[in-house]
């Protein structure tokens, strides 16, 4: 019965209403200068990406028109309060709507714009995302022929053909913040002279202090670091900086944040785990003398505030998020299992290898030297054996 039900709200959602709607807006004329752009990707994909709204905005091709955004919920917070004066308005999305009424809302809501162009940014398309556009009646539709991270090469050449315009940018080891630099610039055709990603510290209430942040959490299971090691870290850290510690994360990570902190039981340690808003995190890495994660949004945060971090990675899409190179951003230390072989192949792979074989010691010492690299260093540390 179940089944049945999923098979009847499939064929509904995703296959007769769409129909319908595209064809009663099928005749209403399409609205010069009006754009949407859709990302619907990660939060720290996002924190690579936003800053190119703004020079898409302010560009040549592009200035007077109303720019909108298909965004994905998860950042919400972020781009509605950091990116208002880029965007005209705001419409989110999220995988999970799949097969939900809201689906359709959002169709109704993006026909009411009488769009003249979509681009969706993605250099890993969503299979999801393309049936948007295709269910778009805009006479403009901007894609990316990227790669086949996120779908099969049989639904990326079936998407292919919902788009009037195919971009090729960059593959292989490119850095994601590269790749959107060279994207927008044959958008908006005009050079962009942005050379890393940046927030402005003006929007945020940033209270310097002598703390360093553990960030805990991460999109898989398998990017995270262990529990015991985030505290065999931080009791190193405490025995020997003068430092103070908070950990930071989302509800997801609650439950090992109380387990961390228990284990510790001492103090100089502040537990804000699933506490922070995406700008209050912002915010709290904005003022911290260094930030501690694993491969995700933490890391992006930081580089884009400037701030020095230790980033634990086993390995995933090497060298398109992590590591960053210096040319972007020169005070992210990324540390790899011992195993990891940084092959320029390895930009297209799903890293295999275990997370916790990152060493304790590795990281504390990589804390230690990053610390001293950028005169942060609250005393001389004991280099434990």
């Amino acid at each position: 019965m179940h089944s049945l039900k999923n098979k009847f709200k499939f064929l509904v959602i995703r296959i007769i209403a769409p129909g319908i709607i595209k064809a009663l807006f099928f005749f209403v004329p399409s609205k010069k200068n009006t754009l949407l752009i859709i990302k619907n990707d990660g939060i720290g994909d996002y924190i690579l990406f936003r800053n190119f709204l703004a020079f898409l905005k302010q560009s040549e091709k592009y200035r007077g028109y109303d720019i909108y955004l298909l965004g994905n919920l998860a950042y919400k917070d972020i781009s509605a309060y950091l990116d208002k004066d880029s965007v005209d308005r705001f419409f989110w999305n999220t995988d999970g709507y799949f097969l939900k009424w809201k689906l359709l809302k959002l169709l109704v809501d993006l026909h009411r714009l009488r769009l003249n162009s979509v681009i969706y940014t993605n250099y890993s398309r969503k299979t999801q995302v393309d049936w948007i556009v295709k269910n778009l009646n805009a006479p403009n539709k901007i894609g990316v022929d990227g790669n086949t991270t996120n779908q099969s090469t049989q639904f990326k050449n079936k998407g292919n053909a919902y788009y009037t315009r195919l971009i090729t940018v960059p593959g292989g080891a490119t850095h994601e913040f590269e790749r959107n630099k060279q994207l927008f610039e044959i958008i908006a055709e005009e050079k962009c002279h942005y050379n890393k990603p940046f927030i402005n510290k003006q929007k945020l209430n940033i209270v310097y202090n002598n703390y360093i942040v553990i960030f805990i959490g991460a999109r898989d299971r398998n990017r995270k670091w262990s529990n015991r090691n985030f505290s065999d870290l931080t009791k190193l850290i405490i025995s020997n900086l003068n430092v103070n510690i908070i950990f930071a994360g989302g509800e997801d990570e609650i439950a090992d944040g109380l387990m961390i902190q228990q284990d510790l039981a001492m103090k100089g340690v502040i537990n804000k785990i699933g506490a922070l808003s995406l700008i209050q995190l912002c915010e709290l890495i904005g003022g911290a003398k260094l930030v501690i994660c694993s491969d995700t949004v933490a890391v992006h945060i930081a580089a884009a505030l400037s701030i020095p971090a230790v980033c634990i990675s086993k390995g995933d899409l090497y060298k398109r998020f992590i590591p960053y190179p210096d040319h972007i951003e020169n005070k992210i230390n990324s540390l790899f299992p011992v195993a990891f072989k940084a092959d320029a192949a390895a930009y297209e792979l799903w890293s295999e290898l275990n997370i916790d074989a990152v060493q304790l010691i590795d990281v504390y010492n990589a804390v230690v030297s990053t610390l001293q690299l950028h005169n942060l260093m609250p005393n001389a540390p004991s280099r434990p054996e």
